[in-house]
């Protein structure tokens, strides 16, 4: 019986040499570097700007970072999420945002550095919507806050990740993501753009025993001073230090305390829509002024909001028309300010069957009021929309020798949104015969 050739023993030698050189270079390939920078320009072809580099760079346990928008906070936190878990077998990363979107959207992010790293994906054990595991037993988690923390309780983590924590209500950081590293001897990061001072992420921010990190749109090279100047006239001084420049401001003459609105805020999306009848309230524009237009939804004894829109237009005719559209898909009472052009605008809207609540001067101080007492009553949810904050923030007052109350809005801000709100609020408020019922009380 004839045999094929018996291999030498030299062969057996070089063939399990060449199996331990395939070994090698897997093992290269997907050689992950201790050093998270070098992680991010090797791994991730990515190169950070000087101020990202250090915040990679820093060790500790305990970072808080203030930033302006647009300078790369999420990217930089999701470079630093994703090289903890790569570079550290079975560790726990958890991403919190306040709401479900806002922490998807920074999962994503990971996402997007791991499609285009052949390394990464190399290591990539599976992708789901809320979770990324990996081949060494590493998971990196994204949930909600909530309001309550509900669905982060309970769990255990190596790295927990706070975005915009300064939105998160504060019994949810301390009393709930603060002990999931007490068992891991973890880090704890907080990033977020300011608020207000009566918050945790404050009280941080001004600990020495966090490493605290401020970065204004002037540290990023991505943004142009043209337009950092530009926004400082369109802003106002206000606005411009806290989204610009990453400076906390104090709130004393808002009409809406940070604190109030930030305890209004659910994490639900735009247009969730139950069967409790809706009211809205539209801010008429003009030349210079945007018209807005919120509506609510009641709900028992709580508004809850579902809809803004907010649009420049000088034509009365196009925005009455744009009112009208909406009304049809959703149907809604409508309170709006009877003044000037509010007169004809009424009757317009009213030609279309929409049953319109005409609001004299006087009666806006008492929408806002009604307003800020749904809210102080826990009565008001919103869900986080960043154009709708910025004008509730925007609405300072003034209380006059004779006790009333003047509201006014900085130059360069806007309030319209603000006053479309509570104008749907004080709508909720009128009843069948127009007159201003005590609903709030």
């Amino acid at each position: 019986m004839l045999r094929g050739p018996v291999p030498l023993r030299g062969g057996q030698a070089l063939y399990r040499r060449l199996i331990e050189l395939r070994r090698e270079r897997e093992a290269a390939a997907t050689r992950v570097p201790e050093d998270a920078v070098e992680f991010a320009v090797s791994v991730l072809n990515w190169r950070p700007f000087a101020y990202q580099e250090e915040l990679l760079s820093d060790q500790s346990k305990r970072i808080c970072v203030c930033a302006a928008r647009q300078t790369g906070k999420s990217t930089t936190v999701a470079v630093k999420a994703l090289h903890l878990a790569l570079s550290r077998k079975g560790a726990r990363v958890l991403l919190v945002a306040p709401t479900l979107r806002q922490s998807l959207n920074l999962l994503e992010k990971i996402s997007e550095f791991v499609r285009g790293s052949e390394t990464c994906l190399k290591l990539l054990r599976a992708k789901r919507r809320s979770e990324i595991s990996f081949r060494n037993g590493s998971r990196i988690v994204a949930l909600p806050s909530g309001t309550l923390g509900s669905t982060i309780r309970g769990l255990t983590a190596d790295l927990v990740i706070v975005d915009e924590a300064a939105f998160v209500p504060e019994p949810v950081i301390t009393d709930v993501l603060m002990p999931q590293i007490a068992t891991t001897d973890g880090h704890f990061w907080m990033v977020s753009t300011p608020w207000d001072r009566n918050h945790v992420f404050y009280r941080c921010f001004t600990d020495p025993g966090w490493s605290v990190k401020r970065w204004p749109a002037t540290a990023c090279p991505l943004i142009r001073p043209s337009f950092i100047e530009e926004q400082r006239r369109l802003m106002g001084e206000e606005a411009f230090r806290r989204e610009m420049l990453a400076e906390f401001v104090d709130d004393a003459s808002s009409f809406f305390p940070s604190e109030l609105i930030r305890s209004c805020i659910e994490d639900y999306q735009p247009g969730e829509v139950g069967r409790g009848r809706l009211y809205a309230g539209f801010d008429w524009g003009g030349r210079a002024d945007p018209n807005a237009l919120a509506v609510v939804e009641a709900d028992g004894g709580t508004l809850r909001l579902v809809h803004t829109e907010l649009w420049m237009s000088e034509s009365y005719t196009y925005s009455v028309g744009r009112v009208v559209n909406l009304y049809r898909q959703m149907g809604f009472d409508l309170a709006l300010e009877e003044i000037g052009a509010g007169i004809p605008i009424r009757e317009q809207l009213e030609s279309y069957g929409i049953r319109v609540i005409g609001v004299g001067p006087d009666e806006v101080e008492r929408a806002m009021i009604a307003t800020k007492v749904l809210m102080e009553g826990g009565r008001l949810r919103i869900y986080l929309d960043d154009a709708l904050i910025s004008s509730l923030q925007a609405v300072k007052f003034e209380r006059t020798r004779r006790g009333r109350l003047v509201f006014h809005h900085p130059h360069g801000t806007r309030d319209d949104l603000a006053r479309a709100l509570a104008l749907a609020c004080y709508a909720s408020t009128v009843d069948s015969t127009g007159s201003f019922a005590a609903a709030i009380g």
